[in-house]
């Protein structure tokens, strides 16, 4: 069982579906590992400067914005290069 339930935003899923099919795959990769362990070295998780939420990266060029909707949720907020989320 996972430790922690998604809760995507409206955004999020647009974003998500408008991304290259390659880079979705390795989203859902990154999700599996966030459900985990958030921490987890492979997302490199830190704040994000401007919002405040949580940053998880997927590669070099694309990240997830996310946070703590409730103790066992987290709020899928934004996915994107460093364009979109800036």
């Amino acid at each position: 069982m996972s430790k922690f339930k998604f809760e995507p935003t409206p955004k999020f899923i647009r974003q998500l579906k408008k991304l290259p099919s390659d880079v979705q795959g390795m989203v859902k990769e990154k999700l599996k590992i966030l459900q985990e362990d958030p921490s987890h070295p492979s997302l490199r998780t830190k704040r994000h400067n401007s919002s405040g939420h949580f940053e998880s990266s997927i590669n070099m060029n694309y990240r997830i914005i996310w946070d703590y909707e409730e103790e066992s949720i987290i709020l899928l907020i934004m996915v994107g290069d460093h364009s979109v989320l800036d």
